[in-house]
C-alpha cells in the first residue's frame, strides 16, 4: 500500500513518521486541531472502545482540555494521532507539562483520568502503531521523559508498555465488584453476610431515629446535579483537609466547571450519574460516578463530615451498587488504590501499573533518581505519617 502524504489540517498539528503500509503520525499541540479529530475519534469510540476508556473518550478529553488548559497553565496538548488511507485509527492522548526543570509527557487529564490508554481501529497493530508514535516523541515530542501511570493489565496498551517502558513503582490493584453474578437485587442481598446485615440495619436505624426517613436518589442533569457536584466536592476537600492528605485536584476550582461541562454532554461513550443518600432532607453522602459500557465507576465518593459517626457512606454504596445491578450494568469498578474499606464492596481486581520512559539524558535522571528511586521512598514515607503530622507538614509540602 502507498503511504499517504501529510493530510492538511489546522493549526497545531506537527507531521511525523508513521508506521508501514499507508499510515501516518501526527502529534496535535492546539485545541482548534484536537476539535478536527472529533468524527474520526467518535468513529474509533463507537467500533472498539472500552469502558475503562471512557477517561480517553472524546467528550472526555475534549472537555477537559478545554477546561485545564490555556496560556499560561504550564500544560500542553500532545496528542498523537495516526491516519491510515486518511482515516483516524490510532489516538494517544497525551500532555506535555513541566516538572521542575524536567519537561514530562503523561495520560492527557490525569490525575483525574483514572486509568490511561491508546485507542485503535480493529484490523490495527496497536503495537506498531505506539513505536512509532514513540519514536515521534521522542524526535518532535519536546520531552524529557513519558510517564504513564495508572495502566491496567487488561489495556491495549500494556503489553507494548510493559515491554519498552521501565517500571515506576510497586503494582496496585484495582478492585471491582462483578455484578454478572447476580440475577436479581435478592441474589444481590445474599453476597452479605449475617453480620453486615446486622450493621447495616444498625446504621439505619440510628439515621432514622436521629434524623427522619432516609431517601436515596440519582440527582437529575441541571442546577440540582451542579450543586450536588459542588457540595459533594466541598466535604471531600474537607475531608482531606482534616487528615492533612493530598488532593489537588479535587480541590481545584476548574474541577466543578468540567464535571459539570462533562455532566452536560449529551452522548458519546460514557456520562456521568450523581447520587444522593439523605434522611429527613438532610444530605448525608454522594457518589460522582461515571458509566461506559456497562460498568459503573465509583469516581468521586462523599459524605457530610459533620455526620461520619453515622456511617452514611455504607449505606450509600449499598444502594449505588444495587442502582447499577437494576440499571443492567455488568461490573462495578471502584478504582485504585485498593484501601482495606473497598474489600467488602468487591470480587476481584485488576493489577495495575505505573512505567516510564526516558528521551534522553535529563529523562534518565528525572526517571532513575526520582520515579524509580525518591519518589517511592517519599511515598511510602508519607503514607504512614498520622494525619496530625501530616497536617503540620501542609505548609512544607503544598498537598
Amino acid at each position: 500500500m502507498r503511504p499517504v502524504g501529510p493530510v492538511p489540517g489546522p493549526r497545531g498539528k506537527k507531521p511525523g513518521s508513521c508506521p508501514s503500509h499507508g499510515g501516518r503520525l501526527s502529534v496535535l499541540t492546539s485545541l482548534e486541531a484536537l476539535a478536527g479529530l472529533e468524527t474520526g475519534w467518535r468513529r474509533l469510540e463507537e467500533n472498539h472502545l472500552r469502558p475503562h476508556q471512557i477517561f480517553q473518550s472524546y467528550d472526555w478529553v475534549r472537555t477537559w482540555s478545554e477546561t485545564y488548559i490555556s496560556p499560561g497553565s504550564g500544560t500542553e496538548l500532545a496528542v498523537v494521532a495516526g491516519y491510515r488511507d486518511g482515516e483516524l485509527v490510532f489516538v494517544w492522548p497525551l500532555v506535555k507539562e513541566r516538572q521542575g526543570p524536567f519537561r514530562v509527557l503523561r495520560w492527557l487529564s490525569e490525575p483525574l483520568a483514572q486509568y490511561g490508554d491508546i485507542l485503535a481501529s480493529p484490523g490495527q497493530c496497536p503495537a506498531a502503531w505506539t513505536d512509532a508514535a514513540i519514536e515521534l516523541l521522542r524526535r518532535e515530542g519536546g520531552a524529557d521523559i513519558l510517564r504513564l501511570r495508572h495502566l491496567r493489565e487488561d489495556a491495549t496498551a500494556f503489553p507494548l508498555i510493559a515491554r519498552r517502558f521501565r517500571s515506576s513503582r510497586p503494582s496496585e490493584r484495582a478492585p471491582f465488584l462483578d455484578l454478572s453474578a447476580f440475577d436479581s437485587e435478592t441474589s444481590y442481598e445474599h453476597r452479605y453476610t449475617p453480620t453486615q446485615r446486622r450493621r447495616r440495619r444498625k446504621i439505619k436505624k440510628a439515621i432514622t431515629s436521629d434524623l427522619g426517613e432516609i431517601s436515596f436518589e440519582t440527582v437529575p442533569a441541571g442546577p440540582a446535579c451542579d450543586a450536588a457536584i459542588a457540595r459533594a466536592l466541598e466535604e471531600k476537600c474537607q475531608w482531606l483537609e482534616e487528615r492533612g492528605r493530598r488532593g489537588h485536584s479535587l480541590r481545584a476550582t476548574r474541577l466543578h466547571s468540567f464535571l459539570s461541562e462533562y455532566a452536560a454532554k449529551p452522548g458519546g461513550l460514557g456520562r456521568l450519574v450523581v447520587t444522593r443518600l439523605a434522611a429527613g432532607g438532610r444530605d448525608l453522602a454522594w457518589e460522582i460516578g461515571l458509566r461506559a459500557g456497562g460498568t459503573h465507576f465509583a469516581f468521586i465518593t462523599s459524605h457530610v463530615n459533620a455526620l461520619t459517626d453515622y456511617s452514611a457512606p455504607r449505606l450509600h454504596m449499598d444502594a449505588s451498587q444495587r442502582l447499577a445491578l437494576a440499571d443492567g450494568m455488568d461490573r462495578f469498578d471502584l478504582l485504585v488504590p485498593f484501601d482495606p474499606y473497598k474489600e467488602s464492596w468487591s470480587s476481584d481486581a485488576v493489577f495495575v501499573h505505573d512505567y516510564h520512559l526516558p528521551l534522553n539524558l535529563a529523562g534518565h535522571l528525572y526517571g532513575r533518581v526520582y520515579l524509580e528511586g525518591l519518589r517511592p521512598l517519599l511515598r511510602d514515607i508519607y503514607y504512614r505519617l498520622p494525619p496530625r503530622i501530616l497536617r503540620l507538614l501542609k505548609p512544607l509540602l503544598g498537598h
